[in-house]
């Protein structure tokens, strides 16, 4: 009996362990935009049935992964600008909740546009979220609750944030909010309740038109450098940080036939 089980187990019989096989789309539509096609903004619908998106692939790996273009390590035609987008349109036979869409997303990638990467740890430019020298000007929220943010009055950027972490804070402020990677160096704990208006950094005070940055869009990194220290007694310190990174190994621009 035990050398039956031992023959078993060496030649992957019985008692081996299942496959395991990743979630996929009933049926799945991936195609490329001509070259000439109409260029339209970024979509992102999903119901609990399926989604629709119409992306580059960096918008793609974002919403699937989590890795927002500073954090990739691929070709240069994977983001904006580009003449590489996507329309995909996948369904699923029955409801699935979304971190479940987005591994189904992943699975789809790799088999149409043959997708394959590695994750390693590198040294990035990144915004360290500090205390500026006369301290915080805001305090511990006094209220219970989930984080939230509203208009408040002022300007068409005023925000009020209410039981905000400055780990949440600085999350807001990611790519592409701002070119670098956020992390929170405050040494702040719990929740507070603080305004932010950017407003006066966005507008050119003398023809109220938006200021941009180098690349031709309107200037929230900047807003964001001189609005925190003048607000809110924090400021954005340039700095490097070990971070992960996906590094694309192989993709190809064209998808296979649906």
């Amino acid at each position: 009996m035990r050398l039956t089980v031992a023959m078993l187990l060496a030649s992957g019989g019985v008692l081996a362990q299942p496959t395991v096989v990743a979630p996929a789309f009933d049926v799945a539509s991936v195609k490329r935009l001509p070259v000439d096609a109409p260029r339209r903004p970024s979509v992102y619908e999903t119901t609990p049935v399926g989604i629709n998106l119409h992306v580059t692939l960096g918008n793609c790996i974002f919403w699937a992964w989590g890795y927002e273009n500073s954090r990739v390590v691929g070709p240069k035609w994977r983001d904006y600008p580009t003449d590489v987008v996507y329309d995909i349109v996948a369904k699923s036979a029955s409801p699935v909740p979304e971190p479940q869409l987005k591994l189904m997303v992943q699975a789809l990638l790799k088999e149409r546009l043959g997708l394959a990467f590695h994750v390693e740890t590198r040294d990035l430019p990144v915004y360290a979220l500090v205390v500026a020298r006369n301290g915080p000007t805001f305090q511990k929220s006094d209220t219970v609750g989930d984080p939230h943010r509203k208009s408040a009055p002022g300007g068409s950027r005023a925000t009020m944030f209410e039981r905000f972490s400055m780990a949440q804070l600085a999350q807001i402020m990611d790519p592409p909010v701002t070119s670098r990677h956020v992390v929170d160096q405050t040494g702040l704990v719990g929740a507070f309740d603080f305004t932010l208006d950017l407003t006066p950094y966005l507008l050119d005070p003398g023809t109220g038109l938006p200021v941009l940055d180098s690349t031709g869009r309107q200037d929230e990194e900047g807003a964001y450098i001189w609005a925190l220290p003048a607000q809110l007694g924090l400021r954005l310190e340039p700095k490097t940080a070990p971070l992960e990174v996906m590094v694309i190994d192989h993709v190809e621009k064209d998808p296979t036939a649906n």
